[in-house]
């Protein structure tokens, strides 16, 4: 467990790697477990290649030039792989709690960091598979985008993921003609000449996104697999979201539709392409806004009671109260209105619920003074969920976390109970102005 003293003195110097790893769990948790596993992070001492005085965050744009050179040599690309998420977690968190990042800049440094891990991770899976097995669409051709994509259902399709938010991957495959290449009988003959394996498409494609996630996780203790893992690392119980789901695309929509219970359809709406070929990621896009405004229309009156065991769920599956006015809250009513105006306008279905405040203020949905308070409680709440996300845990911004100051130990923040229930009033002051125009919320 951190101390207030140790974050204090982080205020007037540098905090070091050993520093940060006592205060999080998550991080000691992280450095300490996995086949990758280093020792200057077992012992905690720092080797230089974490300066805790170097402002600068490692540049993602570097590392994919670099790691491409080295997707062959599976286990140099995975530590590389590891060390840069490790790299990433210790800067961005030790500018978290010197106060020396903004919120807005810690979800996206955090958004691409997880973007970084899948593409590298499949990249890897990718590279492994083609060593041996031929394949199933565009054969031996190379430099070439196959037609793979995948999309994330997570909080990194919303757009604000945590530190501890998992990817919750959604596989998408086709051999539809506008999305495969073009094959001549030269390639059939260069494919039927090598001596690679041939697996069937569905097959291929499972053991990619197998690879691909178990890359992506270190061995779990309790043993489970990657198709189990949570949406958020350290949540007990079974995860809301399916793991590491593989459809073709021509069956995504029927496949949410037809086996895939009501939350999961609903999750739709923060469904996001992340890497892969761009025109079929974005046509997965597209499929789903498809499936779920037909599940929104499927259920009419019902949306409702609906959204709100959803958000039920949500907040178990998160480790998050459900307070009026709370981050959950007021993400719910977000959706709500989402679907609401959805089916009118298409575009009101953004996965990320700034952006939906944004789009419906602009629609006049809601006026620009509803917009401006729901986006500071929303922005506030997220950034202090995160930081305990970081430091402890999310179920301290309860009822009793708030009143009896724990919020403020276990966040070290000063005065963040009392700003976090200042934002809830305000924010619950909003949202009952809205429940009580039928116009604006179911």
């Amino acid at each position: 467990m951190w101390s207030a003293e140790k974050l204090k003195r982080g205020q007037k110097q540098p905090l070091t790697d050993r520093d940060l790893i006592e205060m999080s769990p998550f991080l000691a948790d992280l450095v300490g477990r996995g086949v990758w596993q280093e020792p200057d992070f077992v012992s905690g001492a720092d080797d230089g290649a974490f300066d805790p005085a170097d402002d600068h965050m490692p540049s993602f744009h570097n590392f994919r030039r670099e790691f491409k050179q080295i997707i062959h040599d599976p286990e140099a690309a995975l530590v590389a792989l590891r060390r840069l998420r490790v790299r990433t977690l210790l800067a961005v968190a030790r500018a978290d709690l010197e106060e020396r990042i903004k919120p807005y800049q810690i979800r996206a440094r955090l958004r691409s960091l997880a973007e970084i891990m899948v593409q590298g991770a499949w990249w890897v899976a990718e590279a492994t598979l083609r060593e041996r097995y031929v394949h199933p669409i565009i054969l031996e051709r190379r430099n070439i985008n196959p037609p793979v994509a995948i999309c994330s259902l997570s909080r990194l399709g919303a757009g604000d993921p945590w530190y501890t938010t998992g990817p919750v991957p959604v596989f998408v495959h086709s051999r539809a003609a506008e999305f495969a290449p073009a094959l001549t009988e030269k390639d059939f003959t260069a494919a039927r000449r090598t001596e690679k394996e041939w697996l069937p498409a569905r097959e291929y494609f499972l053991r990619l996104a197998s690879r691909t996630m178990s890359f992506l996780a270190a061995p779990d203790p309790a043993g489970k697999g990657y198709d189990q893992m949570a949406e958020d690392h350290g949540i007990p119980g079974p995860p809301l979201l399916p793991g590491a789901l593989v459809v073709l695309f021509a069956s995504f929509e029927k496949h949410f539709m037809n086996r895939r219970p009501l939350n999961q359809r609903l999750a739709l709406i923060r469904l996001r392409f992340l890497v892969g070929q761009p025109r079929l990621g974005h046509a997965i896009e597209q499929a789903a806004r498809t499936a779920l405004l037909k599940t929104v229309a499927d259920l009419g009156s019902r949306i409702k009671s609906g959204v709100n065991a959803w958000y039920r769920d949500r907040a178990k599956a998160e480790g998050m109260p459900m307070n009026r006015g709370s981050l959950l809250d007021i993400e719910r009513c977000l959706r709500l209105l989402q679907f609401q105006y959805g089916l009118e306008d298409p575009d009101l279905l953004t996965p990320s619920p700034l952006k939906a405040l944004d789009r419906m203020a602009r629609a006049a949905i809601i006026s620009g003074d509803e917009r401006l308070i729901l986006r500071r409680a929303y922005g506030w709440q997220w950034f202090v969920a995160n930081r305990l996300s970081l430091l402890g845990s999310r179920a301290d911004m309860d009822g009793d976390g708030l009143r009896s100051g724990r919020l403020d130990a276990m966040s070290g923040l000063a005065g963040a109970a009392d700003r976090t229930v200042k934002h809830m009033r305000a924010a619950r002051e909003v949202l009952a102005r809205m429940a009580r125009d039928t116009k604006k919320l179911p």
